[in-house]
């Protein structure tokens, strides 16, 4: 007997919205899963689970944006390395040495793991009735790879514009806008 196709394949990355403003008071996690027709958004918290559908032809952009975030953490963590281990050098004790080159060391190794991940991003998925936030592609390799399979998805659903035809459509836009003083005037 052979298996059926399964309806959802999971794509990469793992995330996690946190809710609240300045404290995080529930921590939800999220996961993307391709379907025949839809990506799926799954938001987990405790025992509940939601879920959120985007059809494929109802997409009208995906937005990866590159942030500071990762960049931000290394700097901190990287410093406290350095405090740390400046420290230890200047204490005499053996026992407090070891602790201060402990606590270096932990600094060092979130500092490598954050490098190892890579930079960080935010990403949005937009309709034509809403845009939510996907923080299951919170880092760029992640989205990368996220977006390498939801393309041909995105291609098969919608089709693809040409380059000519988009210049074309272009032009014909910028042909009917406004000119002159009028138009800066709104």
């Amino acid at each position: 007997m052979s298996k059926a196709p399964k309806e959802y394949q999971p794509l990469p990355g793992r995330g996690l919205r946190s809710e609240g403003r300045i404290v995080a008071f529930t921590r939800t996690y999220c996961r993307l899963w391709l379907g025949r027709d839809h990506l799926l958004l799954t938001d987990r918290s405790g025992y509940t689970e939601t879920y959120k559908r985007f059809y494929y032809r109802d997409i009208q952009a995906v937005t990866i944006r590159k942030t500071n975030k990762a960049a931000a953490w290394n700097y901190v963590t990287g410093s406290f390395t350095l405090l740390f281990a400046l420290w230890a050098l200047l204490v005499t004790n053996l026992p407090g040495r070891v602790t201060l080159w402990i606590i270096a060391g932990c600094f060092g190794l979130i500092t490598l793991v954050n490098l190892w991940r890579g930079p960080t991003c935010v990403t949005h998925i937009k309709t034509a009735v809403q845009t939510e936030q996907l923080p299951s592609w919170n880092r760029l390799r992640t989205a990368r790879k996220g977006m390498e399979k939801l393309r041909p998805q995105l291609l098969q659903a919608q089709g693809e514009i040409s380059a000519i035809e988009l210049r074309v459509r272009l032009e014909d836009l910028l042909r009917r806008q406004p000119q002159g003083p009028a138009a800066n005037a709104i």
